[in-house]
């Protein structure tokens, strides 16, 4: 299983629940676990809006501490979703001795070897040099008396010229494999997209987390009344897809200063500065942690606390 796949199932089917239950039992007794869990529900927070960066960094100090598996599984999981597999086999290569070799990562540790698709053609260029190790060299010539000297092709030549005639080889073999694909290769249907955005159908997929299909439905006008709704769904799933710019958020607060979305978008903003490098996320979160009520004020202070 690769480690795309694998970070999907755990974040699937990890306890989340019965993970925060746990640093809870255990926080009743240590200060530092108490505080650990706190930061836990925040985590979790971060990842059920799939922010999955910034649920990867706050994970990291957790890691160090002495708790289940099932905490350095997640902590791949995230680190995979946020920054990729080599990423996360540099977490994994952090670890104790005792947690790689934990039967709970065994799937871990198998997903970070060699993939298979290193096993294909490049494989001919591997066997092709332990025939080359095994290729009997061309015997010298013996110069006889009165006889022209006969220039022979050192060692190092003869192997350069295999090589050489090795790579063209696999170059055409490439080739023909690229017209092959190209060939088997057909056409998606093209669909017309709807004329008037189905606000309601967006909203069902967006809950799913089916973003790209929300995408392709975000076409078209929205319905009269339901601008502010569209347009920040529409924020949203290029927020998720990694399309989304900071002036994009500032301009639909401008466009809509008194959005029932507004604390949603401002979130999303700050942490879109942050990812940037951008001071200014500390003020855009301040006045989301202002926001007294809304859903995003407590996570926004907890991330102002932990910087």
């Amino acid at each position: 299983m690769d480690a795309r796949t694998l970070a999907d199932r755990e974040l699937a089917t990890l306890p989340l629940l019965d993970m925060t239950e746990w640093l809870a039992r255990k926080g009743e007794h240590d200060l530092t676990f108490r505080l650990v869990a706190n930061e836990f529900g925040v985590i979790t927070t971060l990842l059920d809006h799939g922010y999955f960066s910034e649920a990867s960094e706050r994970i990291v100090p957790l890691l160090g501490m002495k708790v289940p598996a099932a905490f350095h599984r997640l902590g791949l999981a995230l680190e995979v979703k946020a920054n990729g597999k080599k990423a996360a086999k540099r977490r994994f290569r952090s670890f104790t001795p005792a947690v790689m070799n934990h039967a709970d990562l065994s799937d871990w540790r198998h997903a970070f070897k060699w993939e298979k698709r290193w096993l294909g053609l490049p494989a001919a260029i591997v066997l092709a040099l332990v025939a080359l190790a095994f290729w009997p060299d061309e015997p010298a010539p013996v110069p006889t008396v009165n006889e022209p000297t006969v220039d022979t092709i050192t060692e190092d030549e003869a192997l350069a010229e295999r090589l050489e005639e090795l790579e063209q080889e696999v170059a055409r073999l490439e080739q023909e494999n690229e017209a092959l694909q190209a060939e088997e290769a057909t056409p998606e249907p093209v669909t017309e997209p709807p004329a008037v955005i189905p606000l309601t159908e967006i909203e069902s997929l967006v809950s799913d987390k089916r973003y790209e299909e929300a995408d392709a439905l975000l076409v078209g006008e929205p319905k009269a009344g339901q601008e502010q709704a569209v347009g920040f769904y529409r924020l949203l799933v290029d927020n998720k897809l990694n399309q989304a710019e900071i002036a994009d958020y500032a301009a639909y607060v401008e466009t809509y200063p008194d959005s029932g979305y507004k604390a949603d978008v401002l979130w999303m903003k700050g942490i879109a500065e942050r990812k940037a490098g951008d001071a200014a996320y500390r003020e855009t979160l301040a006045e989301v942690a202002a926001m007294e009520g809304t859903y995003w004020a407590p996570i926004a202070e907890s991330v102002l606390a932990g910087d």
